[in-house]
């Protein structure tokens, strides 16, 4: 800002121009970058501190505070930062110059104790002003912890289930959260004419087998033998975000299964209650218990 002076001295005239700055501000902010930290996992997490006023930020020091003196005197809302492991938890990030910013990042690893809730990690902000004069501020940086949901395919086979082929098998979740809207679906690869079709599982929990089966139906001509087939899982987590995993294998579809009608009921079946029949009637027929049929002479 500057302003000029104008002074009368005898003859003279003099014009004074004084010139000065006003000291801005520092505004500090913090955000986290990365997204929802998974349970059982070691998460990277990149946070980024930015400068909104109109002067810099000097020798900028994060610290967090998860030492147990810092969380005790917090809310209870951030008592699970107790359990959390951090590899490293001090941060220098020098001077960011108004109206910019700059990321830092580091690991945590969530226990299995902790699953489907927020978690709040406050940061502790040390800086010098415009002036040269230490600040500090506390900022929190929020996050969703998902819990993990680890499903595997395994034990997947074609039995005869109620006269029709039918592919079954298992899906285990090894992670600590349930699968939400669970759904298998069997898709043909190469040349198999089998039929996609779905089934829905509901809930995957963890560290219990959840079973599925789905009976074989054929595009067209029914084609006994080996196919290639993909076995595809699909399930949300608790933030309704989908997820998928799928295996490869190949069936051997019998031939027997071939002979099934389309009411279900087997030819197969049919000719032995036949011979059944007829075994029960010669043997009835050797012991005399049926009467004997003579021809009548013309």
């Amino acid at each position: 800002m500057s302003f000029s002076r104008l002074r009368e001295s005898g003859e003279r005239n003099e014009n004074f121009r004084f010139t000065y700055k006003l000291t801005g501000d520092s505004i500090v902010n913090l955000k986290p970058l990365s997204g929802a930290l998974t349970s059982i996992e070691n998460n990277m997490v990149v946070i980024q501190v930015s400068n909104e006023g109109s002067a810099p930020l000097n020798n900028v020091d994060i610290v967090l505070q998860n030492d147990l003196t810092s969380v005790s005197s917090q809310s209870k809302s951030i008592t699970n930062l107790e359990n959390v492991i951090f590899d490293q938890t001090h941060w220098d990030v020098g001077t960011i110059n108004p109206k910019s910013s700059t990321t830092f990042t580091f690991s945590a690893f969530i226990p299995e104790s902790l699953k489907n809730e927020p978690l709040h990690l406050p940061m502790a902000i040390t800086y010098y002003n415009a002036h040269g004069e230490i600040q500090s501020v506390t900022r929190v940086a929020d996050f969703y912890i998902n819990g993990l949901i680890d499903p595997t395919i395994y034990g997947v086979k074609v039995i005869d289930l109620s006269g029709r082929q039918t592919v079954v098998g298992d899906i285990l979740n090894e992670g600590n959260s349930d699968g939400l809207f669970g759904f298998v679906t069997l898709k043909p690869r190469g040349d198999s004419n089998i039929l996609e079709s779905t089934q829905y599982i509901d809930e995957i929990e963890p560290d219990s087998p959840v079973p599925f089966n789905i009976p074989i139906e054929f595009d067209g001509l029914t084609l006994s033998g080996k196919h290639d087939i993909t076995i595809e899982v699909t399930y949300k987590d608790s933030m309704r975000q989908e997820h998928s995993i799928s295996y490869d294998t190949t069936i051997d579809v019998s031939a027997l299964s071939m002979l099934d009608s389309e009411e279900g009921d087997s030819p197969v079946s049919g000719l032995i209650a036949i011979i059944v029949i007829v075994g029960i009637i010669v043997i009835l027929y050797k012991k005399g218990k049926l009467p004997m049929i003579s021809k009548k002479s013309a």
